[in-house]
């Protein structure tokens, strides 16, 4: 035994100064961690769905494996490059960067105070830019100091110090996850074409979040139950069995859910497993819905309140809404909120009333802590923070499916973040539902094969007549887009018609091969000057075949094919009288024309007054069962000067 002595307290004082310095040691001969292993870490760490291949990253110094994880942090808004063209991917990562790229995914609501940070030693050589994240760090029990009271902010990370992090990340703060759909328009197969995902490939997407965090709710946005033939044959039953079959949690109706009419939607809504809400429809007076579903997730009461757009008025079949009325969504939301007090720890709004409306609303109601949107097809790639609440939104037609998280720690909601799934070679389908979408898809491919009219005579499309001078098809889709809206006029482009039909037997089939693209009619609102104008464009490049040449219906015109492009309109009558400039006519013609398609740029001047949601297959169909007259070459286009 050691003998008391002068030299005891010395001895004593050496063996704590080396146990002190042991770790500093260790730290020294670990490995650092650089700025591309922590951007991989940490995107593993929070599940990011990140890219298969990545080709446009502007780092030169960053490689095909990092890249996928380089860009989903530079997509969320986690990292930056360290210049334009460089990312520095093997320079190592300190404490102070790795953290600020930390809370930078928490997408925290609140600020926090540098004066958290004064009680350690080494607070003054925290940069000035990085004291706010370094202080909630501390706050949300994510930063761990050393015993000796200090932060050590640019010392490099070591592997364990970041394992430590990423470990403390996901035990200290608590995740509410809603995996949300918007938008699908009954795209409910796979089709890798068009990077559609099917609701096979999504709900095997949801099965594995579920997995992984069971405080998950699944909700859809609206424009679910119409939009194709394999949802459309069977009035929305097949995504009624899809959903179901999912598992969803809530929705909220679009405008075109009610395209097969209100009694429709609430026959599906009786026939869903969940909750359809909205609080702003009224029918006669009285609430056609209710306005919220209330679910309790992880101890917390969650409101899922519905809103659906007022311009649903416009956007879907007069005759399927008569006595229903759409209130103003702001001052619904606030009397539901106001309602809810006492009743619900958090709400959330399902929006189908777009982006704009949806960030209005984040600005402007109290109460509401998330809007997860749609109607106006955005892509928000992660959440994004206004004045009172975060908004997201995924896309259209499951090219996206969206990931948002409610974010806790310690019981109070700190933050919401999230990412967008997107179509890839290594995601899977779950089976049970494919075996649903099969089943309709089957169902509906035999349908496609009943006649549906019998015709007398060819119907021309094409491609080379379509693209350049008018036919008997152009002109028969042109008098059911307008037969259809009851419009002056019809327009719609010779590259959307894509086949003949011969005459005989005229099955489903025919009518889609014809017509294969998911095109919409539409009624516009349109002066005559831009109405001339449309037709000027349209035969600019005669006789060059041209997928924007005009099919008509209610015109008659004439053009100079000798003269320059934009002067070569002669004359123009409208339903047999000239055409006035100054008067507004009303014009069918398609979706992707309406928005500018084809550079019918003139079209956006003018005003969608209905948006039927109705493909213009259908409506072809629909005009053909009804034995109404096949038009022949009359003389609608005439060329002059060749």
């Amino acid at each position: 035994m050691l003998r008391q002595s002068k030299w005891y307290p010395f001895l004593l004082s050496l063996i704590v100064a080396l146990l002190l310095a042991a770790p500093a040691k260790f730290e020294a001969s670990e490995k650092a961690v650089t700025r591309g292993e922590f951007v991989k870490q940490l995107i593993t760490t929070m599940d990011v769905d990140v890219k298969e291949e990545v080709k446009n990253l502007t780092f030169t110094d960053v490689d095909s494996e990092l890249a996928p994880y380089v860009e989903a942090a530079l997509r969320l808004g986690i990292a930056t490059g360290k210049t334009e063209t460089t990312f520095a991917p093997n320079e190592k990562i300190t404490r102070e960067q790795a953290y600020v790229f930390l809370i930078r995914s928490l997408q925290l609501r609140d600020h926090y105070s540098a004066e958290k940070l004064k009680r350690f030693k080494d607070f003054p050589a925290v940069g000035q830019w990085s004291q706010e994240y370094l202080a909630a760090a501390v706050e949300l029990d994510l930063l761990k100091g050393y015993t000796d009271q200090t932060i050590r902010p640019h010392q490099a990370i070591t592997s364990s110090q970041a394992a430590a992090m990423l470990n403390r990340y996901n035990t200290n703060i608590e995740k509410i996850t809603f995996i949300h759909t918007n938008d699908t328009h009954g795209r409910i197969l796979y089709n890798d074409k068009n990077g559609e995902m099917g609701f096979a490939k999504i709900s095997q997407i949801v099965n594995d979040v579920r997995k992984k965090n069971k405080q998950t709710l699944l909700v859809d946005l609206g424009d679910t139950f119409h939009g194709t033939t394999y949802v459309n044959l069977n009035e929305g039953q097949a995504v009624v069995d899809i959903m179901n079959g999912m598992k969803y949690d809530a929705m909220v109706p679009g405008n075109h859910d009610f395209n097969y009419g209100q009694n429709r939607l609430l026959a599906l809504k009786n026939m869903v497993q969940f909750p359809i809400v909205s609080g702003n429809i009224y029918k006669d007076g009285q609430p056609f819905l209710p306005a919220y579903t209330i679910k309790e997730v992880a101890g917390k009461k969650i409101a899922l309140v519905g809103l659906t757009a007022t311009d649903t008025a416009v956007k879907t079949n007069p005759a399927g809404i008569v006595g229903i009325t759409f209130a103003d969504e702001e001052a619904t939301l606030k009397q539901i909120v106001q309602h809810l007090k006492g009743q619900a720890d958090h709400i959330v709004v399902l929006s189908h009333s777009g982006l704009k409306t949806d960030e209005k609303l984040a600005n402007s109601v109290q109460g509401v802590d998330l809007i997860l949107g749609g109607h106006s097809h955005d892509t928000i790639e992660v959440p994004k923070k206004f004045k009172y609440a975060y908004v997201s939104q995924a896309f259209e037609y499951g090219k996206a499916v969206g990931q948002t998280n409610l974010l806790f720690h310690k019981g109070k909601l700190i933050g919401v973040n999230g990412f967008l799934y997107r179509d890839s070679s290594n995601k899977q389908e779950d089976a049970m539902i494919q075996q649903i979408v099969q089943k309709y898809k089957n169902e509906v491919d035999a349908t496609l094969q009943q006649v549906i009219a019998n015709i007398s005579v060819d119907l021309d499309g094409e491609r080379e007549n379509v693209r350049t001078k008018e036919t008997n098809l152009g002109n028969l889709i042109a008098d059911a887009m307008r037969s259809a809206l009851n419009t002056d006029v019809a327009l719609t482009n010779g590259g959307g018609i894509r086949a003949s039909i011969p005459k005989g037997d005229v099955t489903r089939n025919h009518v889609l091969t014809t017509l294969p693209f998911a095109n919409t009619l539409v009624k516009l609102s349109i002066t005559g000057a831009d109405l001339k104008k449309a037709l000027e464009h349209g035969v600019r490049l005669y006789p060059e075949q041209n997928g924007g040449f005009p099919h008509v219906s209610g015109i008659r015109f004439t053009f100079d094919a000798t003269k320059p492009a934009g002067e070569r309109i002669t004359n123009v009558e409208i339903n047999g009288q000239p055409l006035d400039e100054t008067k507004t006519y009303t014009l069918a013609t398609n979706d992707f024309l309406a928005k500018g398609g084809d550079g019918y740029t003139m079209f956006t001047n003018g005003t969608i007054e209905f948006d039927s949601g109705e493909l213009l297959s259908s409506i072809v169909i629909s005009y053909l069962q009804n034995n109404k007259p096949i038009p022949n070459v009359e003389g609608r286009i005439t060329v002059i000067a060749q």
